[in-house]
């Protein structure tokens, strides 16, 4: 019984220590759209807080400029961009290694309507990812993570296809 109860005592103060610790910033790092816009982003141990748009939902998805599921869901974010212009933020961050001027154009080429971030300027954000949910760049596109309006991943979703109903469901749930 002693023991048990120093068990479940040293397990409380651990997760006393952890829920402490989940909104300390851990390290950060600045990325810069394709447009020029630099945004401070925090890595905290439940999550990513993008300065400046702390008030919003923020989709965090990893592409490839080729990769065929990728292109084919630009008009899905497009709309839910769109459709919850006052509550969410997508972040587009290309993997494969796309300069700032080749993804630009590609942006302009297939109408994406959202921040879009080349491999290049996207300072450490890749490693965040990698750090908190074990992600691997070059296996897995499209890659979606979704933070709340704190900035507390909430949900990251595996390398597919993803429904465009399927992501407005995961914000609806979040609103």
């Amino acid at each position: 019984p002693i023991k048990t109860i120093k068990f479940i005592l040293i397990l409380a103060f651990m997760s006393l220590h952890i829920s402490a610790h989940a909104g300390k910033v851990v390290e950060q790092t600045t990325i810069q759209t394709i447009d020029g816009e630099k945004i401070q982003v925090e890595r905290m141990l439940d999550g990513l807080v993008f300065k400046g748009y702390e008030d919003k939902i923020v989709l965090l998805e990893a592409f490839g400029h080729s990769c065929p599921p990728c292109k084919a869901s630009i008009p899905g974010y497009n709309r839910l961009q769109k459709k919850y212009q006052k509550d969410i933020v997508i972040f587009a961050i290309e993997v494969w290694g796309s300069d700032n001027s080749g993804l630009k154009r590609y942006a302009q080429q297939h109408g994406i309507q959202y921040k879009t971030i080349s491999k290049a300027s996207s300072g450490k954000i890749i490693k965040f990812m990698q750090n908190m949910t074990g992600w691997v760049p070059g296996l897995g596109v499209p890659y979606l993570m979704l933070f709340n309006k704190g900035g507390v991943l909430t949900k990251d979703v595996t390398p597919q296809s993803l429904p465009e109903a399927h992501v407005n469901n995961l914000i609806k749930g979040l609103l």
